[in-house]
């Protein structure tokens, strides 16, 4: 193979070049992590609209520090930068609201503008994560008891209503099946109890995905805990092998079951986020060639690419129907660089004084 070298690109290489790419159906949007839900606030003041103004920029300023932790590592918190969060807002919705003549209580969906929420950790030198490109599918299979028969696509099932009103946001999109006959048709509640590896990718494949997590929720005898499972493809950001929730003095079962959905709806952020933070002090660039079979490997590296948020951008060198030569304009380490384009369907090889990049598999 040859080194880096400059070729004129032909006309049907550029047409190749500017091709749209489409999204997987079902993707959740950069934007959607950048949003948090249920901010619940309460407010006391001398009117209803004193109470319900101070209530909304408390409100915001909550969201704020809460989606930085999101984006942040656990050791980063302490030195999170002390802003006015309101000034990062893009809009607001009230789920709820209740309200006196001197008191007002709401729920609130915050929603802040992406850019320049990350132009302030980078100035800050702080490192974050950027929001998962593919989606993980949750499998939520219900027991009623050790010895009862699993539930997945029939209702009732607690588990999977508890799943489905997540309401998206993090920084992996969660994705649970419908349990419309192509679900079903994909994987049986047997199948999933199993972790029959098949099923899983016949799952994975019908959501474009190639990540499943099985989690199984077992209630107790006597009703008063909850035992939870997870059995997921591999890769996928799976937080434990097995937990268990208990239920507080005043709480009903659903309630426990939406506090451990949300609780390992962060688990699964924090897994990801820990390899996947932006070390924006570790910039660097990398050159490599990409051997193509044809336009469709050249049109595969381009889309997987704009999954990578390791890569802030990448140059064409050259372009042939045999190869490609890129430079990658990266932040963070070589390992980190290469696991992150590995996940996108992108093996990076050091061989004979230079990087090789192919794309593998079939990551949608």
């Amino acid at each position: 193979m040859s080194s880096l070298r400059f070729l004129r690109v032909a006309p049907l290489l550029v047409l190749w070049m500017l091709l749209p790419i489409a999204a997987p159906a079902h993707a959740q949007t950069v934007g959607d992590a950048f949003t948090m839900r249920g901010v619940d606030v309460d407010v006391t003041a001398a009117s209803t609209q004193a109470a319900k103004d101070q209530a909304i920029a408390e409100g915001q300023r909550q969201a704020f520090r809460l989606l930085l932790e999101r984006l942040t590592a656990p050791n980063d918190h302490s030195r999170l930068p002390k802003v006015d969060g309101t000034q990062y807002v893009r809009d607001f919705s009230i789920e709820s609201e209740r309200s006196s003549t001197t008191r007002y209580i709401a729920t609130l969906t915050v929603r802040f503008s992406p850019p320049a929420v990350r132009k302030l950790l980078q100035g800050a030198g702080i490192a974050y994560a950027e929001p998962r490109n593919r989606a993980l599918v949750v499998v939520p299979v219900f027991k009623a008891s050790p010895s009862a028969k699993p539930v997945l696509w029939d209702d009732p099932n607690p588990w999977r209503a508890a799943w489905a009103g997540l309401g998206g946001g993090g920084l992996v999109p969660i994705v649970v099946p419908t349990g419309d006959l192509t679900d079903a048709q994909a994987m049986t509640v047997e199948q999933a109890v199993a972790g029959n590896p098949d099923a899983m990718q016949a799952l994975a494949a019908r959501w474009r995905t190639t990540d499943v997590m099985v989690a199984v929720a077992t209630m107790t005898p006597g009703g008063k805990a909850m035992d939870v499972s997870l059995i997921a493809t591999p890769g996928a950001p799976k937080p434990f092998d097995s937990l268990a929730y208990q239920l507080g003095e005043t709480e009903s079962v659903d309630a426990m079951m939406a506090r451990a959905v949300r609780d390992m709806d962060r688990a699964v952020d924090t897994v990801f986020k820990q390899p996947n933070l932006l070390q924006f002090d570790r910039a660097a660039s990398l050159s490599t060639l990409v051997p193509l079979a044809g336009m469709e490997d050249w049109m595969a590296v381009r889309e997987r690419l704009g999954r990578v948020s390791q890569v802030r951008r990448w140059e064409l060198v050259s372009l042939s129907k045999a190869e490609a030569a890129l430079v990658l304009h990266i932040v963070g380490d070589q390992e980190q660089v290469k696991g992150a384009l590995s996940n996108a369907g992108l093996q990076l090889d050091w061989g004979d004084g230079y990087w090789v990049m192919r794309p593998v598999g079939n990551r949608k």
